[in-house]
């Protein structure tokens, strides 16, 4: 078993690019499954406002209370020097003083109706100045058609105060309760990870096996090249099973329990890939490169892949040209079918078998282009 130990004694000086993924991924995924909530509930921000009424007309006062409606109204003192204290200690977000004859300017459109003090560029000056530039134009626009002053201030506060209900869309369905939308996104991501430990630890360590040098000691040596071979396969070949095995125990960790029903075919889909993935990194190992390249192989093809099959991006928002093309790469198929799972999309057991045949059908071609790849190199070399 020498190609089998020497396998793993390289994996032990390359395997801490593997493990940082491992370990960023699954910090990440197990903060999003022990989030407080996985409900989307829009609420709208609350600012500390001081609002100063140097009008005392029913126009400013409605102001005042259309404010005081969505935001906190804080009483402070009027002293200049006191409000910039209270913008710098963050006791409040924004001061606003309604000028005197801000009834008659709102009327009359002139500009002289407000003076601020805020934070310059902050999101509460932002926020605020938008409200009181879309209750202007409303107040306006209802005095325009012909309102009085004090109607349109009404009418402006009824309008501009009614709750807009929010619904926020998702791209993945609920899905049944053994498969969830929330648990759906742990095996969402996984490509990418897998691509990435793939490339970066087992291509690293077959390229390094690989190189000339060492082949040509292997050959010279008692032991036969098939067996040399067989024995390259089964170290491979446990590593990637290990590999997997994190990744599907972790899951089950953060499910909190085992695998059940559609689950399972998750699972299925995730272990396909996972060959996918190997026989990329095969594939990569086969050419004399330098881990530097390797390491840039694998950015472009975990990144290129994840936006291009919908692993970052939903394929729903993605575009029939883009589409078009992920379809050539094996991360579509597997985003396809882990759709149909989770319940983005209709699912069906001869649709969901495609998709894993396909994958199936990416891994053998790469596993074929491989074999052709080091034969011809078998046939240039010079020993």
């Amino acid at each position: 078993m020498q190609v089998f130990d020497l396998f793993f004694k390289v994996l032990k000086k390359k395997y801490v690019a593997a493990l940082v993924f491992i370990v960023v991924f699954l910090v990440i995924s197990y903060g999003l499954s022990n989030s407080e909530d996985h409900t989307t509930e829009f609420k709208e921000s609350v600012l500390d406002v001081a609002v100063m009424d140097e009008d005392g007309t029913e126009q400013s006062k409605a102001l005042t209370e259309f404010i005081g409606k969505k935001h906190r109204i804080k009483n402070v003192d009027s002293d200049r020097e006191n409000m910039t204290e209270l913008l710098y200690w963050e006791e409040v977000d924004y001061i606003l003083v309604i000028k005197k004859g801000f009834a008659g300017n709102l009327a009359g459109g002139s500009d002289e109706l407000f003076e601020e003090y805020r934070v310059h560029d902050s999101f509460s000056s932002v926020y605020m100045s938008n409200i009181l530039n879309e209750y202007v134009k409303t107040a306006r626009a209802y005095i325009a058609s012909g309102a009085d002053a004090e109607a349109a201030s009404r009418m402006t506060s009824e309008t501009l105060g009614r709750d807009t209900e929010v619904t926020y869309w998702s791209d993945m369905g609920q899905g049944p309760e053994e498969y969830s939308r929330w648990f759906a996104h742990y095996f969402q991501y996984m490509p990418y990870i897998l691509i990435s430990v793939m490339l970066s630890a087992l291509g690293t360590v077959l390229g390094s096996l690989n190189k000339r040098n060492v082949r040509a000691r292997t050959d010279c040596s008692s032991l036969s090249p098939r067996k040399a071979t067989v024995q390259l396969f089964a170290a491979s070949a446990v590593f990637v099973i290990v590999i997997w095995l994190i990744f599907i125990i972790a899951g089950a960790l953060m499910k909190g329990g085992m695998y059940e029903g559609k689950a399972w075919l998750a699972v299925l889909n995730s272990f396909v890939f996972t060959i996918v993935a190997a026989a990329i990194a095969m594939l990569v190992s086969s050419f004399d490169l330098d881990d530097n390249v390797v390491s840039l192989i694998t950015q472009i093809v975990g990144l290129g892949m994840s936006f291009l099959c919908g692993i970052f991006v939903p394929l729903s928002m993605l575009s029939e040209g883009v589409i078009s093309v992920a379809r050539f790469l094996p991360g579509y198929w597997y985003i396809r079918a882990n759709d149909m799972l989770c319940g983005t999309t209709a699912f069906s057991a001869g649709e969901f078998a495609v998709c894993i045949a396909i994958q199936f059908g990416f891994a053998a071609v790469l596993l074929i282009a491989t074999m052709a790849v080091r034969r011809s190199k078998a046939k240039d070399a010079v020993y």
